[in-house]
């Protein structure tokens, strides 16, 4: 097969979102023609649902129970859970793909060439990231032995989900500075983000939309807006003069006036805003900011009025986007963009800059530095000197193998940021530090704490919001005989983990034991067989070769004509990587 695999980045102003999308497999239309009318009318919803993945991401979550109706009725289609896992892998949850794509697998091992790379990506948005580093360092390996061509770019994006994967697995067990909760009346089924608060009203964007509304060319969703929900607890819609078809964002404040962003599809400029018959509208452009050829995101004014961040694509920066700053002098002129620097930008995409009230810590997301997956969120610290120190990770919870974006702190120093991880009410979520209540001396009264702090260390090991996956190997009950296999197998999956690949050459694999006469008569060389015991085959694999070059060689010398070579001895099915050599 030789499926396309599209890669979209996709940079919305104030939020960013790695999109993975390609095209769906076409189902058997043989094994929905037979039978009852229903299954010919689901077979149409099928064809349907893969017209819509093709359209863009914002299309994917209703193709999803079109593909459901038709896994009641056959479960054992392998296209049909391909797809669904992708459906999930692209809308959500991401946590439900691994099912899906686990059984396309199974039911055909050779379904795409890039499952393994999938299969990753589902392992990791679990946490289980020995898993997915086994499955994306098979990828790397297929690629490379197979030389699929069209699939070259996923040796690198692998490479980089297997460093993701290894820092998730350092600051899994971090202890959290903070506990988080939902914010679930202003979360819809679609993407909320970018949370700001002025005065008494809290802003945060939002890309729902009615069936009238117009969607977005690079993904089809629906274009963002700025919504506000006042004390009383009501949410209402900005009225925006002369939108059209853009993005209206509401980045920062200054004195009280809105920095907002306007931008469609490619460029987009930042602007204070003015008040037009109760609509807000451009105002006046920030032009020491704007550039005519790039887009400028994510503004943050500080509060002392001098200093000004902002994200921007334009050229010469280290990586897509990265983090742009901006000072006022004694005469009130801003100078020049001038770029953060390389310690905080990286060659991976830098995003939602914020500053707090204080000015000495500067939040942003990124790709880059240790991200556990997708966007982190980083925090730098300013020195005595007014230079930013090192970014470090926030780590768990704020932080999961999902995008987080948009840090913001309001005037209590309480924090507000947008995940796209599962357990939310559907795509981007807002959440917030957790309120502590705590007991004063009269019992049985709580009172909550006028400024919000930090988790008191009797609850640092309290359950965290992040859905974490303990680890735990379950050896089943098998005869003596067979353990020492089943635990060559264990070791052989910590070996692909922690090192790179052994190649083995495998000489035979059958149902029943071979005994010594038989293995003679099949391999009359003198190195050590091994014998691995795997959901009900005994398999038989000879050396241990660094480099799939010399496993080949001693396969095509060792004299057992069928002789393929292996990576490694675990339950994975990996097929022949290259065609078996005969006897020399």
């Amino acid at each position: 097969m030789n499926w396309k695999f599209i890669i979209l980045s996709v940079f919305l102003f104030t939020f960013y979102s790695s999109v993975h999308a390609q095209y769906f497999l076409d189902v058997k239309k043989s094994e929905y023609l037979e039978g009852d009318k229903e299954r010919k009318s689901v077979y149409k919803k099928i064809l349907q649902a893969i017209e819509l993945g093709h359209k863009g991401e914002g299309m994917v979550n209703q193709a999803i129970p079109l593909l459901k109706e038709a896994y009641q009725l056959n479960p054992k289609n392998a296209e049909l859970n391909y797809n669904l896992g992708v459906c999930y892998l692209i809308s959500g949850p991401r946590n439900e793909a691994l099912p899906y794509l686990k059984s396309a697998q199974k039911l055909n091992a050779d379904i795409s060439e890039d499952i393994h790379f999938l299969l990753g990506m589902a392992h990791q948005y679990r946490n289980d990231f020995d898993d997915a580093i086994v499955q994306f360092k098979i990828n790397i390996e297929l690629i490379r032995q197979n030389n699929y061509k069209d699939k070259k770019e996923l040796i690198e994006l692998s490479e980089k989900r297997i460093g993701e994967c290894k820092n998730g697995k350092r600051l899994l067990n971090s202890k959290p500075d903070a506990e988080i909760e939902l914010m679930k009346d202003v979360n819809s089924v679609y993407d909320e983000f970018n949370p700001v608060w002025a005065e008494k009203e809290f802003y945060f964007s939002s890309r729902r939309g009615g069936e009238k509304d117009s969607r977005s060319l690079e993904d089809h969703n629906f274009y963002e807006k700025i919504f506000g929900k006042d004390a009383s607890g009501d949410i209402n819609g900005i009225s925006v003069n002369k939108s059209g078809k853009s993005n209206f964002a509401l980045m920062s404040f200054s004195d009280y006036t809105p920095i907002i962003y306007f931008g469609g599809e490619g460029n987009g400029d930042v602007y204070f805003a003015k008040s037009l018959k109760d609509k807000w509208g451009k105002g006046k452009a920030l032009k020491f900011i704007n550039e005519s050829n790039s887009r400028e995101s994510s503004v943050c004014l500080c509060s002392n009025g001098n200093e000004i961040y902002f994200v921007s694509d334009r050229k010469g920066g280290f990586g897509s986007c990265d983090i742009y700053y901006c000072l006022k002098d004694e005469s009130g002129k801003w100078s020049n963009p001038v770029n953060i620097g390389g310690d905080i930008n990286t060659e991976f995409d830098e995003g939602d800059v914020f500053v707090t009230k204080d000015g000495r810590g500067l939040y942003f997301s990124s790709k880059g530095h240790n991200s556990i997956g997708g966007y982190d969120i980083f925090k730098c610290e300013r020195k005595e000197s007014g230079e930013w120190g090192l970014p470090r990770n926030l780590g768990y919870p704020i932080n999961s193998t999902d995008n987080d974006i948009t840090y913001f702190e309001d005037e209590t120093g309480r924090f507000y940021f947008a995940s796209e991880r599962s357990g939310g009410v559907g795509g981007f979520d807002i959440y917030r530090e957790k309120e502590i209540i705590e007991k004063i001396e009269e019992p049985d009264i709580l009172v909550k704490q006028a400024r919000i702090q930090k988790v008191p260390n009797e609850l640092e090991n309290e359950k965290m919001l992040v859905p974490v996956v303990a680890k735990t190997v379950v050896v089943p009950d098998i005869p003596t005989k067979q353990q020492s296999g089943v635990i060559e197998e264990i070791k052989m999956k910590e070996e692909l983990v922690q090192e790179d690949f052994v190649y083995r050459v495998q000489i035979a694999a059958c149902k029943r034991e071979m005994g010594p006469t038989d293995l003679f008569e099949r391999y009359k060389g003198g190195d050590v067989i091994e014998h691995l015991y795997v959901e009900g085959w005994h398999k038989y694999t000879i050396g241990g070769f660094p480099t799939f070059k010399e496993a080949a060689k001693y396969r095509d010398t060792c004299g057992v004509q069928d002789a393929f070579v292996v990576i490694f001895k675990g339950g994975y099915r990996l097929g022949i990587a290259k065609k078996t050599g005969g006897v020399k």
